[in-house]
């Protein structure tokens, strides 16, 4: 056997997990598209697909190496392999009566008894590899799958429990890009072993780097720089970046890698997230000022590194209107995290939410250190959602799986917001996962109400005649929410504008106070109220009518506000 190369940590992973003997049968799933460092003999470091490395690595001891898809067909290193592939399946044809096979088949119908009879047998020494095998076994419900496609499934299923495979020296490799494109039935047989290849790492993508020819490449970044600012990125766009700058002669510097990043990552997750660069900060959010205090020191425990000092999710609770997104932007802007927002990720195709899902994930671990915002996650993330064939069940498990995942702490942030608490599961919004749960409500104060108006003013850039009377505005605003305030505040400009001035006077002012009309919904907003009183993970953080409210007097008035919304609720 040749010298031992360096392998990534998810080849290592497999190999031992091979030669322990836990599972002769992986599904390799991720960044399965990326070329992956493979060292010569010679000591020189190349970069190759992952076929090319697989092929590669088990060449050193297997004597039949054979690659396949629904595309190519069955495919081999070279000829050598390809006799051994044919001798090896023709000993058993023969020994069982069979024909003997001449020409290679095509269709895994066809193939996949070929592979089964060469990996089933103690004697054979071989390595077979099963690229898009979402092709051969997708995640479809058996009553929808043809006969072929079930009989893929169950020669796939089979292999992993033969005798002759686990008591053998062949091992099989599936790769998919994205598990839940493939049978749920495959990935959860306890005789396959999935295994994660990921976004490449700070270290991976600075070696990539110092072997990249950047001659004639215009760059004003330091290798270090450009390996931290390609986070979230494979080495294959990476190295699409520098072509780019080669061929159009730009100069690559923090805002073209920016931009292009935005423009990659956005097109990898089909539009499923977007960047937000928050173009306002703390000081633009007018009150709140004890969520501001919590938020900025969660944003001093992530620059200074202290991680056990940051949750591991924070939930934004309370009725709409209060600013929970605004103040969500300040905080990515505040904390220097990258920023991405869910967008709607739900599919009616079986698979395609888990797989969207699976994606984001990636992109956002990825990214080493990122902030993930779900809106409206009672939408997205209800635990009482029916019929949809055990899809949010699924989902939520996810979701909860990456967040139980300590390794994410002070890395990865997740911000929810709901004003539907209730509608949520209720093992993910315990501590752990969500450790922090900010109550929002509207303006309790005064002071608060002038505050969230002249920050708006100010945000808006609010011209004004002569100096407003805000006390009186603060009076004539009471039980507005902030997105009502802002609707008042914008209202008198619009009147100033409509008569030709760029100066709001009071009377545009209390013209505004007198036509906008605030939500009449006030049970429903009471009842979230209530919904964000008793979610809330600090007493401190309550306005003092709630603050001393006990857990079953809370309990008490939100049963009575059920009975009086009835099937609103």
């Amino acid at each position: 056997m040749k010298p031992a190369p360096s392998l990534p940590a998810w080849a290592d992973d497999l190999r031992q997990r091979y030669l322990a003997g836990e599972a002769c049968v992986f599904l390799l799933h991720g960044n399965t598209r990326d070329v992956q460092p493979w060292t010569d003999a010679d000591g020189t470091l190349r970069y190759v697909s992952l076929r090319v490395f697989l092929e590669r690595y088990f060449q050193r001891s297997k004597d039949v190496v054979a690659y396949y898809n629904l595309a190519e067909g069955l495919e081999f290193p070279n000829a050598a392999h390809k006799a051994g592939f044919l001798r090896g399946i023709n000993n058993v044809r023969t020994l069982s009566g069979r024909e003997t096979v001449y020409e290679l088949p095509r269709l895994p119908g066809q193939v996949l008894p070929l592979v089964e009879d060469l990996v089933t047998t103690e004697a054979h020494n071989a390595a077979v590899i099963l690229d898009y095998v979402e092709t051969i076994a997708p995640n479809a419900d058996l009553a929808f799958m043809g006969d072929g496609e079930k009989a893929n499934l169950v020669t796939l299923m089979r292999l992993g429990s033969d005798p002759g495979l686990q008591g053998g020296n062949s091992v099989v490799v599936l790769v998919s890009e994205q598990l839940a494109d493939v049978s749920r039935r495959l990935v959860g047989s306890a005789n396959v072993a999935a295994l994660t290849i990921p976004l490449p790492d700070e270290a991976t993508r600075a070696a990539f780097l110092r072997v990249q020819d950047r001659r004639d490449v215009p760059c004003d970044l330091t290798d270090e720089q450009l390996s931290k600012l390609t986070a979230g990125l494979s080495l294959t766009q990476i190295r699409g970046i520098l072509r780019t700058a080669k061929q159009t002669n730009e100069t690559i510097s923090f805002r073209t890698v920016s931009r292009r990043k935005k423009a990659i990552i956005e097109q990898e997750c089909h539009g499923l997230v977007e960047f937000v660069d928050p173009g306002h900060s703390f000081d633009d959010v007018g009150g709140n000022e004890g969520v501001k205090d919590t938020l900025m020191k969660i944003s001093e425990a992530i620059k200074t590194g202290r991680r056990n000092a940051v949750p591991m999710g924070v939930i934004f609770v309370g009725p709409m209107g209060t600013g929970k997104t605004f103040v969500a932007e300040a905080f990515a802007a505040s904390s220097g995290l990258t920023c991405l927002k869910f967008k709607n990720f739900r599919e009616k195709w079986v698979g395609s939410t888990e797989g969207n899902l699976e994606r984001i994930l990636t992109v956002v671990d990825g990214l080493g250190y990122a902030l993930l915002i779900i809106d409206e996650a009672d939408r997205s993330l209800s635990s009482g959602t029916d019929g949809d064939g055990g899809t949010s069940s699924r989902v939520i498990a996810r979701l909860k799986e990456f967040m139980s995942d300590t390794r994410h702490r002070g890395r990865v942030l997740i911000v929810m917001m709901t004003n539907r608490p209730d509608k949520l599961d209720t093992d993910l919004k315990r501590p752990g996962r969500f450790d922090l749960k900010i109550p929002f409500f509207f303006p309790e104060h005064a002071e608060e109400r002038i505050a969230v108006g002249q920050a708006i003013a100010k945000r808006a850039k609010l011209v004004v005649k002569k100096k407003l009377d805000w006390d009186n505005f603060a009076q004539r605003t009471h039980g507005y929410s902030a997105a009502e305030i802002e609707a008042v505040v914008l209202a008198a400009m619009n009147f100033a504008s409509w008569e030709d001035r760029d100066a709001v006077a009071a009377a545009d002012l209390n013209r505004a106070l007198e036509d906008v009309v605030p939500s009449r919904d006030t049970r429903m907003l009471e009842y979230m109220e209530l919904l964000a009183v008793f979610e809330a993970s600090s007493r401190r953080m309550l306005p003092p009518r709630f603050a001393d409210l006990t857990t079953e007097e809370v309990q008490n008035r939100l049963d009575a506000l059920r009975l009086r919304l009835g099937g609103r609720v």
